[in-house]
């Protein structure tokens, strides 16, 4: 699977200027510019070409022009001038995109959602360039390309059907339904459903995974098979994986038992089933089965989910994309290519009886210092590692165990390492990565190694034990508590377990724990607990009157124009009146404006204040901000000297 990162850096005034010469012309307008312009795209376009099948060629489309790549970087940049024919500037950014070293996943992104995505018409010329995009080495770029362009053409062409479907089995499962999506969503269905059946009815030329992509998208279209099925009973080699649930894999014979499953949902036809594996999930022993044909795969399935305890895990075409996914490289010599480019690190099958401290029967604490070795010279094998993580050699245990060695002197930034250490390995999730995600959580520790290994070891749909829970909590509890952390961090473990009840019911009691002992929280703690159990209950906390006098804001809030200093002043004293919510004001004059600041006590406070200013004045709240150290220190130039006085006791 092609493993796509978000590019997170803010945009630039050059992709800006880039969008605003691309809506100078319309879109879709065929120009004709000078046929001496190098690079021009013109017909026949290979996307759409009727006389013969042209796949996504990216050596030959984009040439290897080291100076076209300069004059794309400086046009970037907004150090030169982008040709105003559209033209010229597609065929610069065809000359120069092997060679341009800025923005290029922006450009293609841009180039996609200016003439072709929710576009009529569509300009062709882009989307041959986004056709040739797709396939490029890059893995991000090419993502871009095909996400921006092939997927959401409007007038889909035989050529461009087939190369979705060779794509199909490259991509992940979301870009899998970004495709079915763009068929929906964009042209014609009927017109669609006639490209899917002319491909199908040409299977004999095409490979197997291209035939599998096309039955998968006609079902995922049409909510129905394809009509002749039985042409395709032999086709494809499937990847079938499924456990017992009554069956561990501490059992002494787990695999032999699922083997004779196996054989015996197959009676009669075991020649079908290529190859065998079992792997650790969960606790579990998991078979893993291949198997030849769409029959025999429909046949297999449909068979063991009568099985009282069998449990289906997963079921795919085996592919180059499944097995770098699911490190099945036992399976690698099924593919005409062999084990792939990529491929994760070999399987190792946990010992039997093998403990953590994250899924001990009673509570571990984390402990960041003595989990993870100040190892220089492991760091520094760490970073090799890291810069050749493309073509790996290791084994998953032997990877994860330089990693504990190595990542504190590792040059790379945590949220680097363990954002790669997160996919390194694939399914079936290590035990092993699962501890060095729960002894980073450490609240002890570096704040930076706790806040990655939260983001990348506690996703939403991940399993947690109830001692990851636990360190969650106290992670929570631990500082810092400034505004970032408060947000990112703290709203990260929230996120987290969102879906699961029962983690929230966890969470939540042991927040309401903290909170009927607030004595023990320091006033910048104690917010962020408050905040935590009304989010994970839905409710306020039940002794919330205990202490709610300790929560304490400054609020902004702006007066209009048309009040003067003192009128200001006088207005605000006759009619906010006396509120228990209110602890201080002052009403300033700041360059040609009138504002206010107040400091509020309680949770409800803000919203008090901002409710009876609009009742009574209509004066607009621009800022509510927790009265803590840190935003003390931030804006403490702005607010009264005496407002220190509210400033929260740290314990």
């Amino acid at each position: 699977m092609r493993n796509i990162t978000a590019n997170r850096r803010p945009g630039g005034y050059c992709l800006l200027a880039f969008l605003m010469l691309m809506q100078t012309v319309l879109v879709g307008e065929i120009r004709s510019a000078p046929d001496e312009v190098p690079g021009l795209i013109k017909p026949p376009f290979a996307w759409n070409r009727t006389d013969r099948y042209e796949p996504p060629d990216s050596k030959t489309f984009f040439p290897d022009d080291k100076t076209a790549g300069e004059e794309l970087a400086a046009c970037l940049q907004g150090a030169r001038k982008w040709p105003i024919d559209v033209d010229q500037r597609l065929a610069l950014i065809r000359r120069g995109l092997r060679n341009c070293q800025r923005d290029k996943t922006r450009l293609l992104g841009a180039l996609g959602n200016e003439f072709v995505w929710n576009r009529d018409p569509q300009d062709p010329r882009a989307i041959e360039l986004l056709y040739h995009a797709s396939d490029l080495s890059e893995h991000e770029l090419a993502h871009t390309a095909f996400y921006h362009g092939p997927t959401v053409v409007l007038k889909r062409s035989p050529n461009l059907v087939r190369t979705l479907m060779q794509q199909y089995q490259e991509w992940g499962v979301t870009d899998q339904s970004r495709i079915i999506w763009g068929m929906k969503t964009y042209g014609d269905a009927e017109e669609t459903r006639r490209l899917l059946l002319q491909l199908l009815d040409s299977h004999e030329d095409l490979d197997e995974g291209t035939v599998c992509a096309a039955i998968d998208t006609y079902r995922g279209l049409f909510e129905t098979m394809p009509p002749e099925m039985q042409r395709f009973d032999h086709i494809g080699k499937w990847i079938v994986a499924f456990h017992r649930t009554d069956l561990s894999a501490s059992h002494p014979h787990a695999a032999q038992i699922l083997r004779e499953q196996t054989d015996k949902l197959m009676r009669g036809q075991e020649t079908l089933v290529i190859d065998f594996v079992t792997r650790v999930v969960d606790g579990y022993e998991t078979a893993v089965v291949l198997l030849q044909g769409e029959k025999a795969r429909h046949e297999f399935v449909t068979r063991l989910e009568q099985h009282i305890f069998a449990k289906l895990d997963f079921n795919f075409l085996l592919s180059p994309r499944i097995l770098r996914e699911c490190r099945l490289r036992e399976f690698g010599r099924y593919l005409p290519g062999g084990i792939p480019v990529r491929a994760r690190p070999t399987y190792t099958r946990p010992e039997v009886g093998e403990s953590f401290a994250f899924n001990a029967t009673t509570w571990v604490a984390p402990d960041f210092e003595n989990y993870f070795a100040d190892d220089e010279d492991a760091g520094r094998k760490l970073d090799e590692v890291y810069q050749q993580k493309e073509s790996l050699e290791m084994s998953d245990r032997e990877l994860l165990r330089l990693f504990r060695r190595g990542v504190r002197r590792s040059k790379q930034t945590p949220n680097e390492m363990f954002g790669w250490i997160s996919g390194a390995l694939g399914w079936p999730l290590d035990p092993m990565l699962s501890e060095i995600m729960f002894q980073a959580v450490d609240p002890r520790g570096p704040f930076p190694f706790r806040d990655a290994a939260v983001y990348y070891g506690y996703n939403l749909n991940k399993p947690k034990t109830k001692n990851m829970l636990e360190a969650l909590v106290q992670a929570y509890l631990a500082e810092p508590f400034d505004r970032t952390s408060n947000s990112n961090f703290r709203g990260r473990i929230l996120w987290s377990v969102r879906d699961h009840e029962d983690h929230r019911y966890f969470l939540a009691t042991r927040f309401e724990s903290a909170l009927k002992n607030h004595q023990q929280l320091s006033d910048e703690a104690l917010r962020p607990t408050d905040l935590a159990y009304r989010q994970l209950a839905n409710r306020a906390p039940p002794n919330q009157h205990e202490y709610d006098h300790r929560i304490v804001d400054v609020v902004g809030f702006v007066i209009p124009e048309n009040q003067s200093l003192m009128a200001a002043k006088q207005l605000f004293e006759d009619r906010m009146e006396s509120n228990e919510f209110l602890l201080d004001t002052e009403i300033r004059q700041e360059k040609n404006q009138v504002q206010g600041l107040s400091v509020t006590r309680g949770f409800e406070g803000p919203r008090l204040l901002a409710a009876k200013l609009k009742e009574e004045f209509n004066w607009p709240v621009n800022f509510a901000l927790p009265l803590t150290p840190v935003v003390w220190k931030e804006l403490g130039d702005k607010l009264p000297a005496r407002f220190q006085d509210y400033l929260p006791v740290t314990k």
